[in-house]
């Protein structure tokens, strides 16, 4: 119901809803920066695009994710709520006003039923901060995730997704090898990312760690595990679903880092060198996500080689085939030019079985039988 694209006839949102949540991103780290750090506007909008170039570089999958955020609002939009919520705690705890802790309390109910990955880091959250500072408030806030995350995780679809192929110890042996694959991933991915995260943004490490001892950098690091154990449990691997615990880990991880091995900062222009080297492609389709990709290359690819008038011409082309066909059955060319950063599985041919891709265009226009010619 709440779906942008569902009320949009003139398929105007996915061409502006996306932009509008990378502002989002940027404008509520902006602010985010300018509350803890005390930065200027302009400052604090620098390090906001610096920020969202490290979770775009982080992002397992560039195409589907901004797929994804064209019509869904459970993966870009919960991480965007927590950089919300996380400036209305700080408001509470400078001004004490309730207000402050009202809307809190809204958002974290939020929260706990936006996807399971960003409510498992954001009740982890929660659950260290009242382990360092056990107050009213404190619990309060943690009751509350408790209560909605456990509502949340009870439903139905959580238990279908946990499979049924496999029994005992063998179960349990994929859990434990996806939990370890997942997380080698993600370790990996940040580790070659980190010189250059920290080069970057040095100061406010350096800030943070004046304000906080290394254990406790340490137990916030370790809420990053959390939700790695629950995707190895249900048997999920590395996913678009992914991202927030990347960006938390990456984040996290550089504080402890900072605390012991500072000097690895200098190395900042090997990171931005692995950021523009295009997908290393080790692994077969089906595990194709844990390929190593940090995005830079394709954008600058899709700026230099893509041709989007044609793309663009080839795919309203194919619109107005289908749609003014007086037929029920028809067949389109092949879209040749895709764009690099676009998601698009192209629906199947007439020798082959029909796909979602077709089931849902013959739905959209009322027809009985749609492919592409071979």
């Amino acid at each position: 119901m709440f779906n942008p694209v569902f009320y949009d006839s003139k398929n105007i949102v996915p061409k502006i809803y996306p932009v509008f949540l990378m502002l989002s991103f940027i404008g509520v780290s902006a602010v985010n920066l300018k509350e803890y750090f005390n930065y200027s506007f302009k400052e604090s909008i620098k390090k906001g695009f610096l920020l969202f170039f490290f979770y775009t570089m982080l992002l397992v999958s560039l195409p589907e994710h901004y797929f994804w955020i064209t019509g869904s609002n459970i993966y870009f939009v919960p991480v965007i709520l927590a950089g919300i919520l996380l400036y209305f705690i700080k408001k509470n705890k400078d001004t004490g006003e309730n207000i402050w802790f009202s809307l809190s309390l809204l958002l974290i109910i939020l929260l706990m039923g936006s996807n399971e990955i960003l409510a498992l880091i954001v009740w982890g959250i929660l659950l260290v901060t009242y382990y360092q500072k056990r107050n009213k408030k404190n619990l309060t806030l943690i009751l509350t995730a408790s209560v909605f995350l456990l509502v949340s995780f009870l439903a139905p679809g959580n238990f279908n997704r946990m499979g049924e192929s496999e029994q005992g110890i063998i179960k349990w042996v994929k859990r434990i090898g996806l939990f370890g694959a997942n997380t080698l991933y993600v370790a990996a991915k940040v580790l070659l990312l980190l010189p250059l995260f920290m080069m970057v943004f040095e100061e406010e490490l350096k800030m943070i760690m004046s304000q906080i001892t290394f254990k406790k950098a340490v137990l916030f690091w370790v809420v990053s595990l959390v939700p790695l154990l629950f995707t190895g449990y249900i048997l999920t691997s590395i996913a678009r679903q992914f991202e927030s615990i990347i960006f938390y880990f990456l984040i996290t991880l550089s504080l402890i880092v900072f605390f012991k091995f500072e000097k690895i900062k200098k190395f900042w222009w090997v990171s931005l060198f692995i950021v523009f080297l295009p997908e290393l492609k080790i692994f077969p389709e089906k595990y194709s996500y844990f390929n190593m990709d940090f995005n830079g290359g394709n954008i600058v690819m899709e700026l230099l080689t893509t041709d989007l008038k044609e793309y663009e011409r080839e795919m309203n082309e194919r619109v107005d085939i289908i749609k003014n066909s007086s037929q029920d059955s028809v067949v389109v060319d092949k879209i040749k030019e895709i764009p690099r950063i676009l998601h698009m599985d192209e629906m199947a041919s007439v020798k082959e079985e029909k796909t979602y891709v077709n089931d849902q265009l013959e739905k959209y226009f009322n027809k009985k039988y749609i492919r592409t010619k071979e």
